[in-house]
């Protein structure tokens, strides 16, 4: 599937196979817009970068406070004077964390959750170290019990 020849540890090819798993499990999700070159002077647009999208879904119904991107190519349009940016959602590695959500606002269980709601704490069972459909645990430090 992925060829990774930089390395020949079985466990560090296991790792990176499983991230890009969970980044693409559910698509790759990727925005693309276009701004004013002259914005370019207010705007770092070298660098990760957060789009708020008011149209986008949220738990509360009052649109997406952000997400987080990483820049994966800028096209320059001279002629226009624009640029076009493509980001890459880097919402995959926030999965990986806990986040405590506020009561009330995403689903009761992992399995009800949605995409989104799965970015927050939900509790697993320690002794398979997994949640009920079999994705790995988030944890603050290691399950003893």
């Amino acid at each position: 599937m992925w060829d990774l020849p930089w390395t020949d540890s079985e466990d560090l090819v296991l790792i990176r196979i499983a991230e890009e798993l969970l980044k693409r499990g559910y698509g790759d999700p990727k925005v693309k817009f276009t701004i004013p070159m002259s914005w370019a002077k207010e705007l770092d647009i070298h660098s990760n970068f957060r789009l708020q999208d008011p149209y986008g879904i949220d738990p509360a119904g009052t649109g997406e406070y952000g997400r987080y991107f990483y820049v994966e190519s800028m096209t320059y349009d001279f002629m226009n004077s624009t640029v076009q940016i493509t980001g890459i959602d880097l919402q995959y590695i926030l999965r990986q964390c806990m986040i405590v959500p506020h009561c009330g606002d995403v689903a009761e269980t992992w399995m009800e959750a949605s995409e989104y709601e799965r970015m927050f704490a939900y509790v697993g069972s320690c002794a398979t170290e997994s949640f009920s459909d079999g994705e790995p645990l988030k944890k603050a430090c290691k399950c003893s019990g």
